[in-house]
C-alpha cells in the first residue's frame, strides 16, 4: 500500500489549473503555434507542495489521494478560479534612482527618442542620476519595485545594471541586488552586468577604450565578488557595434556568465545574428529584426525575448514581428523591459495584453511566453516557469476563471493570491 505524501501546502478548488507544462519541455525551449499555445488545462485541479517544491499536481481526487496536509499546513480555497505559474520576468532594469517622466510628455508631442538621448536625455541621464545615490536609498527603492513586481504576479525577476557605466558605480548596483536577494516579500533575482548599456559622457569619445575597461575591469570584478549571472550589451546603431558587442558577451562568457544581448530594438543592426553565432541565452526587443535575424534566431538555442511595452510607451508602431517569428520556429518569450524612461511598466499582464492587441497573439500564446518560456531565456527550466513534480511551487491564484479573462480585462488587479516556494507571499 502506498503512503500519502506529506505536504505542508494544498491548494485546492482549482477551476482550470494552467501548468504550462509540456512534454518535451525539458529538452528546450517551444517552438512553433502548436507547442507554445498548449497551457497544459486541467480542470477541477490541486496543487500539493512540501518545502517549497511541487510533490502533486493534477485532478483534485488524484491529489487528495495522493497527499496528506501536514498539521500547521498552509490550505488554500481557489473557490473554482484559475491558477498559473508564477509569471517570470527575463528583462528588466529596476535598479535606478528617479524616473523620467519629463521625456514621457517629450515623446507625446513627437521628439524621438533618439533625439532625447542624443540631447544628454535617456540612459546618460539616469546614470547622472545613479551615480549621486548612496547604495541604502538604491536598496530601499528598488525594494519598493520588486514588491510591485511580485504583487503582479512576477515570482522570478531578471534585474541588470547598466546606470553606473562606471566601475564603483556598476558594482553597487550589482551589490544592491545581492543585498535584496533572498529577502522574503520579493521576486527571486537574476542579476545581469549590463555595464555596456551606454558610453558614459567620459568615454563618447574614446569607446573602444570603454569596452576595454568593461571587459578587463569591469566584468572580472562582479565576476570575482559573485555579483551577476549574466552579460548583456546594447548592440544597436549609435551604441554598441556588433564587434564591440561580440567582445563584451564574449569576454563575459569566458567569464563563465551567460550571454543576453538588446539587439534590434529600433534598427536593424545585426544583434539577433551576433546572438545566434554564440548560442547566448537571449536577444531582446527585436523591434526592427530583419528576415536574415529571424532565420539565425530560429536554428539556434537563442530564446527572442520580445518587449511589446516598450513599443507601446515610445509611442512607435513597429513592433517586433512576433507571428512571423513564430511561424519561422523562433523560440520567443515576453518581459516588460520595466526601466525608468522608455517603460515604466513592472506589469506582466498589462505586458501580455499589450502582446494580444498589437502583435496578435492569443492569450494562451503569451501565458507560456510569460511563463515557461521566460524560464528557458534565463536557463531555468528545471526550477520555474510550469507546474509540475519537483519544481518551486510558484503559483498565482487569479480573481478569474480563464487566463483570457485576466489579459482582456487591461490594468485591473486581477491576481488574488501569490504563492513562492510554498508560501503565500500577497494575498
Amino acid at each position: 500500500m502506498t503512503h500519502p505524501i506529506a505536504c505542508d501546502l494544498l491548494v485546492d478548488g482549482i477551476g482550470r489549473l494552467y501548468t504550462c507544462h509540456r512534454p518535451g519541455d525539458e529538452k528546450g525551449p517551444r517552438r512553433g503555434p502548436d507547442a507554445l499555445s498548449d497551457v497544459g488545462l486541467v480542470e477541477d485541479a490541486a496543487v500539493a507542495a512540501y518545502q517549497g517544491e511541487i510533490v502533486a499536481v493534477g485532478p483534485q481526487d488524484e491529489v487528495h489521494r495522493a497527499v496528506r496536509l501536514l498539521p500547521g499546513g498552509a490550505y488554500l480555497d481557489a473557490g473554482g478560479r484559475a491558477v498559473v505559474p508564477g509569471f517570470v520576468d527575463p528583462h528588466t532594469h529596476a535598479v535606478f534612482g528617479r524616473s523620467r517622466p519629463e521625456e514621457f510628455g517629450r515623446r507625446l508631442v513627437g521628439e524621438s527618442y533618439q533625439s532625447i538621448a542624443a540631447s544628454g536625455g535617456g540612459i546618460r541621464a539616469s546614470v547622472r542620476d545613479f551615480r549621486r545615490r548612496d547604495r541604502r536609498e538604491l536598496v530601499t527603492l528598488t525594494r519598493g519595485r520588486l514588491r510591485e513586481a511580485l504583487r503582479s504576479g512576477t515570482t522570478t525577476i531578471e534585474v541588470k545594471s547598466g546606470y553606473g557605466l562606471e566601475l564603483e558605480a556598476e558594482l553597487k548596483a550589482l551589490r544592491v541586488l545581492r543585498d535584496l536577494s533572498g529577502e522574503s516579500g520579493l521576486p527571486r533575482i537574476v542579476p545581469t552586468c549590463l555595464a555596456a548599456h551606454e558610453f558614459p559622457d567620459e568615454y563618447r569619445d574614446r569607446r573602444d577604450a570603454y569596452v576595454d575597461l568593461v571587459c578587463e575591469t569591469i566584468l572580472p570584478q562582479a565576476v570575482a565578488e559573485g555579483l551577476a549571472e549574466r552579460v548583456d550589451v546594447f548592440c544597436e546603431p549609435g551604441v554598441y557595434t556588433v564587434e564591440q558587442a561580440r567582445r563584451v558577451l564574449s569576454r563575459g562568457m569566458e567569464l563563465g556568465l551567460d550571454a543576453c544581448i538588446h539587439a534590434d530594438e529600433l534598427e536593424g543592426g545585426g544583434g539577433s545574428e551576433l546572438a545566434a553565432e554564440l548560442g547566448a541565452a537571449s536577444a531582446d526587443h527585436l523591434g526592427a529584426i530583419a528576415p536574415e535575424g529571424i532565420e539565425a534566431l530560429a536554428a539556434a538555442p537563442t530564446v527572442g525575448v520580445l518587449l511589446p511595452g516598450t513599443i507601446f510607451s515610445l509611442g512607435l508602431d513597429r513592433f517586433a514581428p512576433a507571428r512571423t517569428m513564430i511561424e519561422a520556429g523562433v523560440a520567443v518569450a515576453l518581459a516588460t523591459d520595466f526601466n525608468p524612461g522608455s517603460n515604466y511598466c513592472s506589469s506582466i499582464p498589462l505586458t501580455m495584453a499589450i502582446a494580444c492587441t498589437r502583435m496578435h497573439l492569443h492569450p494562451h500564446e503569451t501565458l507560456v511566453m510569460a511563463t515557461i518560456q521566460a524560464a528557458w531565456a534565463l536557463r531555468r527550466p528545471d526550477s520555474v516557469g510550469s507546474l509540475r513534480v519537483g519544481k518551486r511551487c510558484d503559483l498565482l491564484v487569479l480573481r478569474t476563471e480563464t487566463i483570457d479573462e485576466l489579459v482582456q480585462h487591461m490594468g485591473a488587479d486581477e491576481i488574488e493570491t501569490v504563492v513562492q516556494d510554498g508560501r503565500i507571499v500577497a494575498d
